[in-house]
């Protein structure tokens, strides 16, 4: 055999074996990539048929009617101490608090699961008619280790009990319905509480979240320091955009 047709034939024996070899390694590929995706659809309906039971135990449990002294379910408070929900750099949300201003609801949340889900008045922001102060803040949050049993300010003419900061220290909190001077529950603004909220019958909150007695006191004893916050005004249920799983 000539040297010229030598070359040739291991030219073309080797593109034969380069292409027999890219078309194995590309089917094996496929074949990992779809047993990858039927695994993670099988996981994804898992978790969505978990998520709809919680929300369906939740729905049978909400309190009626709503109260601004007792809890806003009728099932225990989540254990949110427990290891599971420890978060960490790898995992972020274990454990995080989605406040919803169009529903007026505070969710304690693992991950995509709801846990718990509270009653709350808060001030829905809008662009007109509404100095920067009344407004709520919008967006990804901590809970700091700013905290306490109760607090008056003189100058607002009200306080609340059981509350916890989430922004500056202590400029923001998540806090129990108003109360006066003396200590009791100013009614007019506490049966705001879980309630639809207008322009013309919004919250004056200057930024707080307000819960009832006993989801305020359990949420400051029990919600750990560092846990996200997460607030918006948007009426579909969303995450936060670093969300992960």
């Amino acid at each position: 055999m000539k040297k010229g047709n030598l070359i040739q034939w291991v030219v073309a024996v080797c593109l034969v074996l380069v292409t027999a070899y890219t078309a194995v390694h590309v089917h094996h590929a496929n074949q990992k990539n779809a047993i990858k995706m039927a695994k993670q659809a099988k996981l994804d309906k898992k978790a969505a048929k978990r998520e709809k039971q919680l929300l369906k135990k939740i729905k049978r449990h909400e309190r009626k009617p709503l109260s601004y002294e007792l809890s806003s379910l009728t099932m225990p408070y989540p254990n949110v101490r427990a290891k599971q929900y420890h978060n960490t750099k790898k995992h972020p949300y274990r454990l995080w608090v989605e406040v919803s201003l169009a529903k007026q609801r505070v969710y304690i949340k693992s991950g995509r699961y709801t846990l718990y889900t509270m009653n709350a008045s808060a001030a829905k922001n809008y662009d007109k008619g509404q100095k920067e102060y009344q407004k709520t803040p919008l967006g990804l949050f901590k809970l700091d280790k700013n905290r306490g049993l109760a607090y008056f300010d003189a100058t607002r003419g009200y306080g609340a009990k059981s509350w916890v900061s989430f922004t500056d220290g202590g400029l923001h909190r998540f806090e129990s319905v108003p109360v006066n001077k003396d200590g009791q529950v100013i009614k007019a603004s506490a049966k705001q509480l879980g309630q639809k909220v207008t322009k013309k019958h919004n919250v004056t909150a200057y930024g707080s979240i307000r819960l009832s007695l006993a989801d305020a006191q359990w949420f400051a004893e029990n919600m750990p320091a560092k846990t996200p916050i997460f607030i918006h005004q948007d009426p579909k249920n969303h995450f936060p955009d670093d969300y992960e799983e």
